[in-house]
């Protein structure tokens, strides 16, 4: 909704008029709280979560005697009289704009009971600019930002808020949390896994074990609680729902890698497994039914233009280290996990899911039913894990025909189909081959199985 400047001026003159009104029946200091949101769109969701956020962080921290929380079209405000000095809430105040990156987008004025504004330039402070942290009147003065640029560090800043809001988890948020938790533990147990690390051995990896991804998935267990608690709270675009998911995921990131000593177990998985869950979130608080193919659809739109942004429009800052995705893409032009999820993980629905739901029903058991589906995802996965350990023709001469032949001979269905296994785990071992794409697309495989049996069937 476009605001115009004649409202936001009518707006500020009833918030001044309540202030008046609250500081002379109380006579205490007043904190006027506002959400600074630059551009004609003032007022949304996520804006009024974060100045709830704002007046239950000053309720927490003072003695309040009374708050109000108006919602309006220019931009939500709460009104609090607090029983303290004028000089000690612009101190809370400052402390509340400064603890979070997002806290750049609030407001939070200081009025003693006399009516004197208190501000930051009285002691020689000024508020940071939202994108280069420089005094922001100076930049607003030579207008050193464009619109845009300013746009989209708000949209930032309010995704880094609807992460942070995350660490508060609902119930559906902790049971498809441990959904997905269960899938990561059920890939890792998956045993004999050609090349990948399970409970016979560490496959082709010399820096980590069965007992690192132990470590690392239960240090990764709120992160995908959190991913789907950002999808019950999201009420924007799909593709908007990314950003949020994604600092999540740096903080799972950081989780990861200090519960395995700096070892990289599960950085792919935490990118699909936790974007699965988002959707799952998404879908379930808009009472949508939860299945393999409404995750999978949402994930599409989720995903839709990442190769675009992300690998076609990469360019080289010699500051910074490509991934190994965007290294591939710039090498072999593979488009590897992104392209995957962009397309609605084909591979995972139109292959794996079949292929596990149809060994299950065949009466494999479950650590058969994943091998089984492991070898058929081999045989489909443009693997970079593969590819980034050897080369294209690795996979496609070598992976895929060993998978191809192993499944043609009857795989897990055969008499000797685990010994089969085993020996394929050992020659895979031997020329350093993980096949650590399709574990991911493995984990993913499982936890829309469990979506589909376990929450349909309540």
């Amino acid at each position: 909704m476009s605001i115009t400047l004649e409202q936001m001026l009518a707006a500020k003159e009833e918030r001044q008029k309540r202030q008046r009104s609250l500081r002379e029946q109380y006579g205490a200091p007043i904190a006027s709280i506002t959400v600074n949101i630059p551009g004609p769109g003032k007022d949304s969701s996520v804006i009024r979560r974060l100045c709830d956020h704002a007046v239950a962080s000053v309720q927490s921290r003072l003695d309040v005697l009374a708050a109000e929380r108006i919602n309006a079209p220019t931009g939500p405000f709460g009104l609090l009289a607090v029983r303290t000095t004028a000089e000690h809430l612009k101190q809370v105040a400052v402390k509340l704009e400064e603890e979070h990156d997002f806290g750049r987008l609030l407001d939070i004025d200081v009025f003693s009971a006399d009516g004197r504004q208190l501000s930051r330039q009285m002691s020689g402070a000024y508020r940071p600019c939202l994108l280069c942290l420089q005094p922001a009147v100076v930049c607003m003065r030579e207008q050193r930002h464009s619109s845009a640029e300013i746009q989209e560090a708000v949209r930032t800043l309010l995704a880094r808020f609807a992460a942070y809001e995350t660490r508060q988890i609902s119930a559906v948020a902790e049971t498809i949390g441990s959904m997905a938790v269960e899938a990561m533990l059920y890939e890792i147990a998956c045993t004999p896994s050609p090349g990948l690390v399970d409970r016979m051995n560490s496959g082709a990896h010399h820096d980590m074990d069965f007992y690192t991804f132990m470590s690392s998935s239960a240090a990764l267990s709120l992160t995908m609680a959190r991913c789907c608690e950002a999808g019950l709270r999201h009420d924007g675009s799909l593709a908007e729902l990314l950003p949020v998911l994604r600092f999540i995921g740096l903080d799972g990131e950081a989780a990861m890698l200090a519960a395995t000593n700096g070892v990289n177990t599960q950085k792919g998985l935490l990118f699909s497994l936790g974007i699965a869950a988002g959707a799952a979130g998404w879908l379930s608080a808009g009472n949508r039914q939860v299945t393999a193919d409404s995750v999978t659809s949402a994930i599409k739109q989720m995903t839709a233009g990442i190769v675009k942004r992300e690998l076609l429009a990469l360019s080289v800052d010699p500051k910074r280290q490509l991934t190994a995705g965007e290294r591939l893409f710039r090498t072999y032009g593979i488009l590897g996990i992104r392209g995957e999820m962009e397309d609605g993980l084909p591979a995972v629905n139109d292959m794996a899911l079949p292929s596990l739901q149809a060994a299950l029903n065949r009466g494999l058991s479950i650590n058969q039913a994943l091998l089984q589906t492991l070898f058929v995802l081999l045989t489909v996965v443009e693997d970079t894990t593969v590819i980034n350990r050897h080369n294209p023709d690795k996979l496609i001469s070598w992976v895929r025909p060993l998978a191809e032949g192993y499944l043609k001979d009857g795989g897990l269905y055969a008499d000797e189909g685990y010994r089969r296994a085993a020996e394929l785990d050992q020659w895979f071992i031997e020329h350093n081959v993980s096949p650590g794409g399709a574990a991911d697309l493995l984990a993913v495989t499982w936890f829309l199985h469990t979506l589909e049996s376990r929450l349909n069937s309540k």
